[in-house]
């Protein structure tokens, strides 16, 4: 299965490796994120990535209309968000998918995970994976 895009993620820390290998494979890389100073050398180390910059909403909206404007109608949202009890408030993620989610008219499947904490990433992975794929899987 070939990847036409990636849309995120948010933190300078994982956009990073994932936009330097996307260039190489020639992808688009879409994000909110990649504020950093070093992400506006494109070249050669960032040559498919596009910032988008503007509020949440924004954001929200501009996820929206690229999903519509390739027939994409399963989203999974997985995003860091720091627990409750932990007195952290949320985190930028949560912020800026909530709009996403919103725009997207409250149809996305959404997971969050604290990254500070032991989890079983595998399962949740599989879980929000299924649920992005569902139309693809059931349409071959």
């Amino acid at each position: 299965m070939m990847t036409d895009v990636f849309l995120g993620p948010l933190c300078e820390y994982v956009i990073a490796p994932v936009a330097r290998y996307a260039g190489y494979w020639d992808i688009p890389v879409m994000t909110p994120g990649a504020q950093a100073e070093a992400f506006r050398h494109k070249k050669p180390t960032f040559p498919t990535l596009i910032r988008m910059a503007g509020t949440y909403s924004f954001v929200g909206e501009a996820f929206s209309k690229i999903l519509a404007r390739f027939g994409w109608r399963h989203v999974a949202l997985f995003y860091h968000n720091f627990a409750v009890a932990s007195g952290k408030g949320h985190h930028l993620c949560h912020f800026v998918l909530s709009a996403v989610f919103t725009a997207l008219n409250r149809t996305a499947v959404h997971q969050s995970f604290d990254e500070t904490k032991d989890q079983d990433f595998r399962s949740t992975l599989k879980f929000i994976g299924s649920k992005a794929r569902s139309e693809l899987l059931s349409s071959l």
